[in-house]
């Protein structure tokens, strides 16, 4: 990019109609080149390396996306999360996804009140 002015009058972002994240970013991935990192995640102390590809993220977001169809969540009901940093965080979020489900994340860190707030205001149908 040489001129800004001229790049940015000339942009266009193309959007498709209906996007999911999960599918056409993380499936796609894991289709094109199932072996390829997708998450690093790491013990606390930083030891206990658990790498997975984006094919494992793909499979186990969608054990997640079929529990949760199994309790009856389909899309736009909302389910509010809380787990610790840990690979099971993003597969419970990206089978939300895949479901067309809202995630909610919470930290781990919320009071008891706090949850109780969050699920009764936004009406999630699970936690």
């Amino acid at each position: 990019m040489t001129d800004y002015d001229a790049t940015r009058s000339s942009f266009r972002l193309d959007v498709p109609a209906r996007f999911n994240y999960a599918r056409d970013v993380v499936d796609a991935w894991a289709a094109r080149a199932p072996d390829k990192l997708a998450l690093l995640a790491v013990g606390p102390e930083g030891g206990a390396a658990r790498r997975l590809s984006f094919s494992d993220v793909s499979r186990a977001s969608n054990r997640s996306a079929n529990f949760l169809a199994a309790c009856g969540v389909g899309p736009g009901d909302r389910v509010f999360v809380m787990l610790p940093r840990v690979p099971a965080w993003y597969e419970v979020l990206l089978g939300c996804c895949k479901l067309g489900a809202v995630p909610m994340p919470g930290t781990t860190l919320l009071t008891d009140r706090d949850i109780a707030y969050r699920i009764g205001a936004s009406g999630a149908t699970v936690a």
